[in-house]
């Protein structure tokens, strides 16, 4: 389990997440949904070290007070942020051997493409060339590249056409079946596609 007690994040006197308690569980979809602005990256950044905050993240009860994005990838924690970040000038396939690279692990491009087959056609384009449906497609598959436990997705349904949407929904729910543990943020879209065990809401920084 992935669990978040008392985890606070501040910018100056900007309080962006306030006491926020959670849990994410292997084989469990929890859906955090909030308007822009209401907190939902700042926690998932938090929960990784990419932001400072005070609280405590713990998987599998081992309580994690120095964490950053490495240290959390090496226990399983992936986050694909929104936004892609995709590298753009490289192929899609390199972009995918980026996310087996940083964390060591052999390339698997057989397990990616057959939950993403949209992309087959695309791996040797570059980034840049794909759609808007493709391209977050592809960010979802490079996290899956680094064999996660626990993936954090941030707003991954943003912008998508219905059919890329589904696709992405769809593979979330396979990831549920196979025991990961998922949380994924949205602006009150995630649960209507009810794909979610358990979902909550966060407004102004405060989980309700």
């Amino acid at each position: 389990m992935l669990e978040i007690k008392d985890l606070s994040v501040n910018y100056a006197a900007l309080c962006a997440v306030d006491s926020a308690n959670l849990k994410i569980e292997k084989g469990k979809i929890l859906a955090l949904e909030g308007h822009h602005g209401a907190g939902k990256t700042s926690l998932l950044k938090a929960i990784i070290g990419a932001v400072g905050s005070v609280g405590e993240v713990s998987v599998h009860g081992l309580a994690l007070k120095n964490r950053n994005a490495a240290s959390m990838l090496a226990l399983g924690v992936v986050f694909v942020p929104e936004g892609r970040h995709l590298f753009s000038s490289l192929t899609s396939r390199d972009n995918l051997k980026f996310g087996a690279a940083v964390c060591g692990s052999k390339v698997n491009f057989d397990r990616v493409l057959t939950l993403f087959p949209e992309l087959i056609p695309m791996l040797d384009k570059p980034a840049f060339a794909l759609s808007g449906g493709q391209a977050q497609m592809l960010a979802f598959a490079r996290g899956l590249m680094a064999s996660p436990q626990y993936l954090l997705l941030d707003e991954p349904l943003m912008g998508l056409a219905e059919s890329s949407a589904k696709r992405i929904c769809s593979v979330a729910l396979k990831l549920r079946e196979e025991g990961i543990g998922l949380l994924i943020t949205g602006q009150h879209t995630i649960s209507q596609k009810n794909i979610a065990t358990e979902y909550i809401i966060i407004e102004n920084g405060v989980i309700q």
